[in-house]
């Protein structure tokens, strides 16, 4: 049976019986992907250096001017 022919039978079924269509075909490819997709693990986080220095005085940072001067 071709497609289209599938798909003018589906048409012709009641609303309930079609989605119940949709939810076997559904059910089916999640089965499918299941099997082609391999499983996937999670990366693991490396570990990073904090590295600290001093501006020889405290720095204040807005935000609002920091953005005006770039035209944002």
């Amino acid at each position: 049976m071709s497609t289209t022919q599938v798909i003018q039978t589906a048409e012709r079924l009641p609303l309930l019986e079609r989605f119940q269509v949709i939810e076997a075909l559904y059910a089916s490819i999640k089965r499918e992907l299941a099997l082609k997709t391999p499983p996937v693990t999670a990366k693991k986080d490396e570990p990073f250096e904090l590295i600290t220095f001093d501006l020889g005085q405290e720095v204040h940072a807005d935000r609002d001017e920091i953005y005006a001067e770039r035209g944002l």
